[in-house]
C-alpha cells in the first residue's frame, strides 16, 4: 500500500526545462522569451536603439540569458521583471555592433540617393515577394547583387598578385577585425592598413559609387603599389641616429654623462641603456620591469637627448 502511494505521488520528468521567476511563476524559456521580448524592444526604442539593431541585440541578450538559466535555474527568481529585462539590455553588445558598422560605407545611403529615397525597393533580402511588385523588385534585387559580384572580381582580379591587398578587401567586406586580418599575412596591423587597406578602400567606395549613383566625388585608387616595408622586429628605429657611428667609434662620454644626469629617472635610464645596445623597446621595458605598450615614448625621448647629447 505504501508502495502504490509512493508511485501514485511521482510525476515524469518535464521535457522542457522550466525555470522560477518572481512575477509568473515556472515558466519555460519560449514563455520567458515572450513575455519580455516585447517589453525589452520597447525599453531599446525609448534609449536610442535604432530599429535594424533591436532583432540581433535581443538575440544577444536572451543568448546570454538562457545560458545564464541553464547554469542557474532560479536566476529570475529573486529578480524583477524590469531587471530581468534590463540584464537582456546590458549584454546585447550594442557597442560591438555600431563599431564593426562604422568600418564600412552603407550602401542603403548610396543607393537612397541614387534612387530618391526607395531603398526599401532595392535592399538585398532573400528575395522575397515584394508587396506591390512581383517581377520588378526581383529583378531590381538580382540586378544588385549582379553588380556587387562584377565589383568583387574586379577588385579581385587587380589584386591577384598581392595577398596583403586581397586580405585588406577581405577585411573591409567582412566583419573580420583589422588585427585579425593582419595577422594573415603577418605584419604590423596599422602599417598594413595605411599602406593596403586604405588604397583598396578609396577602390571599394569608386566601383559601389560609379554602379549606384548618378554622380560622386569618389576617385580610384589608381595601380597597384606595394608600400616599402621595414622588418625591424619591432626595435624602434631612431631619427636621430647620427650619435650611434661616433658612440660605436669609442666616444662614450656624452652617454655616460646622460645616464649620470637621469640616474634617479628609470625609464630615461633604462630607454638610454636600450639604445645604447640596439634593444627592443619590449625588451628594454621587460628589462625594467615596465609595460611595453608604454615604453616607445620613453624610447623616442633617449634618442632626441642622445642625439643633442652627441651634436
Amino acid at each position: 500500500m505504501a508502495l502504490s502511494s509512493l508511485a501514485s505521488q511521482i510525476r515524469p520528468f518535464p521535457q522542457v526545462a522550466v525555470y522560477q521567476t518572481s512575477w509568473a511563476g515556472e515558466l519555460t524559456f519560449d514563455q520567458i522569451y515572450d513575455d519580455l521580448a516585447h517589453y525589452a524592444s520597447n525599453v531599446m526604442k525609448r534609449n536610442g536603439f535604432r530599429p535594424h539593431e533591436i532583432p540581433e541585440c535581443l538575440q544577444n541578450g536572451f543568448m546570454v540569458l538562457w545560458e545564464t538559466l541553464a547554469a542557474q535555474h532560479d536566476f529570475l527568481a529573486e529578480r524583477t521583471r524590469r531587471q530581468a529585462v534590463f540584464f537582456i539590455m546590458a549584454r546585447c553588445k550594442i557597442s560591438t555592433m555600431r563599431y564593426q558598422e562604422g568600418m564600412y560605407d552603407s550602401l542603403d545611403t548610396l543607393i537612397s540617393s541614387d534612387w530618391h529615397n526607395t531603398a526599401d525597393e532595392h535592399v538585398i533580402d532573400g528575395m522575397q515577394r515584394q508587396q506591390g511588385e512581383r517581377w520588378a523588385g526581383w529583378a531590381t534585387q538580382v540586378d544588385m547583387r549582379a553588380d556587387i559580384e562584377r565589383i568583387m572580381h574586379k577588385l579581385a582580379a587587380k589584386y591577384e598578385h598581392s595577398l596583403k591587398h586581397l586580405v585588406a578587401l577581405y577585411h573591409l567586406t567582412t566583419q573580420v577585425s583589422r588585427i585579425d586580418a593582419a595577422k594573415i599575412v603577418g605584419v604590423d596591423p596599422l602599417r598594413w592598413y595605411r599602406g593596403y587597406a586604405l588604397p583598396v578602400l578609396q577602390d571599394l567606395r569608386y566601383e559601389f559609387a560609379e554602379a549606384f549613383l548618378e554622380a560622386h566625388d569618389y576617385e580610384p585608387a589608381g595601380p597597384v603599389e606595394f608600400p616599402e616595408e621595414r622588418q625591424n622586429g619591432g626595435r624602434f628605429s631612431s631619427p636621430y641616429a647620427c650619435w650611434r657611428e661616433q658612440y660605436q667609434q669609442g666616444n662614450t662620454a656624452p652617454a655616460d654623462e646622460l645616464l649620470e644626469q637621469y640616474q634617479d629617472t628609470v625609464c630615461v635610464v633604462g630607454a638610454i641603456r636600450a639604445q645604447l645596445a640596439g634593444k627592443t623597446y619590449r625588451q628594454a621595458a621587460l628589462d625594467i620591469g615596465r609595460n611595453p605598450r608604454t615604453f616607445p615614448k620613453y624610447m623616442k625621448r633617449a634618442a632626441r637627448l642622445l642625439a643633442a647629447a652627441y651634436a
